[in-house]
């Protein structure tokens, strides 16, 4: 009998240990032992009307008034107002009622769909309080930050990085990859003969998925060849796209290493009392379908993917109060419905920041300038993709 109550004690002490440490799935907020310090959201940008076209494509003279090629859509824009409304009701007691610069900073790509994506979450978020009201609308102004597109080192990476590009080429080289590109050849074949677009690589399929996804979302009529392409055919060889620009540490490291590097250093710096402004609650990013996967791939969370409209990544950085320990948890919401929660490999879902730098610390870049150097000084990049 003492033996079996010794077992049993055991039993209920690792019990408690792990729900303490947050092994344990929360029932409910009272049941949390962690309290959130600061947030991360990543976004896609939403719904759009196309943003490229191909030689055949019978929307190819569309001017897609009154908005224009690559502009949001209404349905789009209201997706994100309400995405806002999202995330006021998840986080309102977090941000607290009264919008101010200090507490949220939002930075978009210098692209018009990202930056207007971030006007109208921020419209649902940030809805003005009484002292904040100024007139007729229900709205007040929140900054926008960006860089240039030929300067971001952020979200999209554009600046000219020769390593990346040789890396790439190596990596084309396998055999495994040679062999995905020999499966995949017919297709690339079909396609340039129904699209006139020399379609040469998955990067390729990827713009012709896009542009197809974005006339249909669009309720535009698609040719009658789609239909034993799109979206079956498509969707696999799109999604390998993503995987293929990321299929190394190396890949990963120079291109969503570096959003990971900031995310990192954010907390690190929350945890040391460092970060500022000192009342920094929340970053709000606004990207693309490969911010996104390239976050995910550098966090290595998640299934290989193509992220829809209005993905949203949220990164809860919270400290539990029984232990002092700092982590993350990482969720993913597609455009609707609840976010679901993911795991860093190898860690827990509250996976404790020292775990995130050991197990990351690989694919965070140290100098990513200087690793970006080629060791042949007549390399020259090819030019980027457009966003």
């Amino acid at each position: 009998m003492r033996k079996r109550a010794l077992i049993a004690g055991m039993l209920l002490a690792t019990v408690v240990f792990f729900a303490i440490i947050g092994f344990g799935v929360k029932s409910s907020d009272s049941d949390r032992t962690n309290e959130l310090v600061l947030l991360h959201v990543i976004i896609r940008h939403g719904a759009r009307t196309p943003v490229d076209t191909y030689p055949k494509d019978p929307y190819i003279n569309e001017s897609f008034y009154p908005v224009g090629w690559g502009q949001l859509t209404n349905k789009g824009k209201l997706e994100l107002y309400n995405m806002g409304k999202f995330l006021r009701k998840r986080y309102d007691k977090f941000l607290g009622p009264h919008y101010t610069p200090d507490i949220f900073y939002a930075q978009a790509t210098d692209v018009d769909r990202t930056k207007a994506s971030l006007q109208m979450i921020n419209a649902g978020l940030w809805p003005p309080q009484i002292e904040q009201k100024w007139g007729p609308l229900d709205w007040q102004p929140v900054p926008v930050h960006s860089e240039p597109l030929s300067e971001d080192s952020l979200l999209l990476v554009r600046r000219p990085c020769a390593n990346y590009h040789l890396e790439l080429d190596r990596v084309l080289k396998l055999p495994e990859i040679r062999k995905k590109f020999e499966e995949n050849d017919e297709l690339f074949r079909e396609l340039s003969e129904k699209t006139g677009k020399s379609v040469k690589n998955f990067d390729d399929v990827q713009d012709i998925y896009n542009t197809l996804k974005a006339e249909d979302d669009f309720n535009l009529t698609l040719p009658d060849w789609t239909k034993d392409y799109y979206p079956e055919r498509l969707t696999p060889p799109t999604a390998f796209s993503f995987v293929l620009n990321t299929y190394t540490d190396k890949l990963i490291r120079l291109k969503g290493g570096v959003l990971l590097k900031k995310l990192v250093t954010d907390w690190t710096d929350k945890v040391k009392g460092t970060l500022r402004p000192a009342q920094r609650k929340a970053f709000l990013y606004g990207g693309h379908d490969s911010t996104i996967t390239n976050l995910l791939r550098a966090l290595d969370v998640g299934d290989p993917q193509i992220p829809d409209y209005g993905t949203m990544i949220l990164l809860e950085f919270s400290q539990d109060y029984i232990t002092n320990t700092f982590g993350v948890e990482i969720y993913l919401r597609n455009s609707t419905g609840e976010p679901h929660k993911l795991k860093i490999r190898d860690c827990i879902e509250f996976c404790p920041l020292f775990h995130v730098k050991r197990l990351r610390y690989d694919v965070i870049p140290d100098n990513w300038d200087k690793e970006c150097k080629s060791y042949d000084p007549n390399y020259t990049p090819p030019p980027p993709r457009g966003p």
